[in-house]
């Protein structure tokens, strides 16, 4: 079945009825902790609600959504959404960006047009599709076990194969690494390049001192790496455990869906500024919220959490990891992201041939750092094209 053009919607009645539920908070006792030591502070995050409540433009953020082609395509009878913009250059080269939890397309939004429509200056150009992925947004989930990162890596190639692209450049962040990583291994012969901003730390197995590798401010890298494996892992034992469980609160409650995924974006976001964390420095709380929403009008809080679930149990089958990729890679490493690997040992995993380290951004390197990003997967595409010279040709729509 062909693509069918699609609309975001925040209808008038869910949005009355979140502004309701967020003032019917039932709160706890103020609990006041350094640094959200504890957790999300209340304080901050009655701010936030309190404007997703009265302050934010409902309106203004669907209009946002739905500036860039919208469309559901059918695969295998259950639908994927996807953002899909394709540049004047016919002869662009298509790239897919994986996004992960709790991100969603709207941390392309601001990337796509700077892909598709370059400055007269520059050469490279993409034809952008962006899918919501499969239990997150608009692409709904099956309402059972058996949506597999592995079996979403498929649909997601079975996708840009619907949509007439051959070949293609992926990229993923988050979650979007595993997906895009075992697309790229999957489907050798057709990603042209595969591009990551998260980059597991994986010791290689054939060097006696793996440390003998890591450079002196890559060090500091695995600290923070241990650190956040032992003080910032609490949603990823849930999420993996008992998913549905926390589902049912935080569908429940905008206030503690609000607070979960805050407190991802304070820890996991470059918004530090003279000592002093706040999500505003990098991220707009629109942008925040804009996400959050997506998730909320379309009840996929619980189906999104699946995710970790299912890769949970397929680690334990054997099937959860990816196979080796032979393709060229790139990372883009943003300094405030969650996990960050020594370049050496990524060159012992990967056909490494692009390494960027950026001077600010997190976790969401796209939302936070558009230019940047943008700037990065361009200079991968330059270098994979000269790699290949007939790679982008070949990448044309058939």
């Amino acid at each position: 079945m062909p693509s069918i053009p699609y609309q975001f919607r925040f209808d008038a009645a869910a949005v009355e009825e979140l502004r309701t539920r967020i003032a019917l908070t039932r709160w706890p006792q103020r609990f006041t902790a350094h640094n959200w030591d504890f957790g999300v502070d209340q304080d901050y995050l009655r701010d936030v609600v309190d404007y997703w409540r009265e302050g934010f433009d409902f309106e203004a953020a669907q209009r946002r959504i739905n500036s860039v082609p919208n469309y559901l395509t059918p695969i295998d009878g259950l639908p994927i959404h996807h953002l899909h913009s394709r540049s004047a250059q016919e002869a662009a080269v298509p790239v897919l960006l994986l996004h992960g939890w709790p991100g969603s397309i709207v941390e392309f939004l601001e990337v796509i047009p700077k892909l598709t429509a370059p400055e007269p200056s520059e050469q490279e150009s993409f034809h952008v599709v962006a899918p919501s992925l499969q239990g997150f947004g608009a692409s709904p989930g099956i309402g059972e076990p058996g949506m597999t990162p592995i079996r979403i890596a498929h649909r997601m190639a079975a996708l840009m194969q619907e949509l007439g692209y051959e070949q293609f450049i992926v990229h993923g962040g988050d979650w979007g690494t595993l997906l895009a990583t075992h697309i790229a291994a999957l489907y050798p012969e057709r990603v042209l390049g595969l591009h990551v901003t998260l980059t597991h730390p994986i010791p290689p197995g054939d060097v006696q001192d793996a440390k003998s590798l890591v450079q002196d401010h890559e060090r500091e890298w695995l600290k923070a790496n241990e650190l956040k494996a032992l003080d910032g892992r609490g949603y990823f034992e849930i999420q993996k455990t008992r998913p549905e469980t926390l589902g049912f609160a935080l569908n429940d409650s905008p206030a503690g869906w609000c607070a979960w995924v805050l407190d991802e974006f304070y820890h996991w976001t470059d918004c530090e500024r003279d000592g002093i964390r706040d999500v505003r420095n990098a991220v707009s709380w629109d942008q925040f919220l804009t996400n959050l929403s997506v998730y909320w009008f379309t009840d996929t809080i619980s189906s999104a959490m699946h995710f970790y679930r299912e890769q949970y149990l397929a680690l334990r089958s054997g099937t959860g990891a990816a196979g080796t990729v032979e393709v060229p890679t790139g990372a883009g490493i943003f300094p405030q992201e969650i996990l960050k690997s020594p370049r050496a040992w990524m060159e012992r995993r990967f056909p490494l041939v692009h390494w960027t380290e950026h001077a600010a951004g997190g976790h969401f390197g796209a939302m936070e750092q558009p230019e940047a990003f943008a700037s990065d997967l361009k200079a991968f595409a330059r270098t994979v094209a000269g790699r290949s010279p007939m790679a982008f040709e070949r990448s044309k729509m058939v």
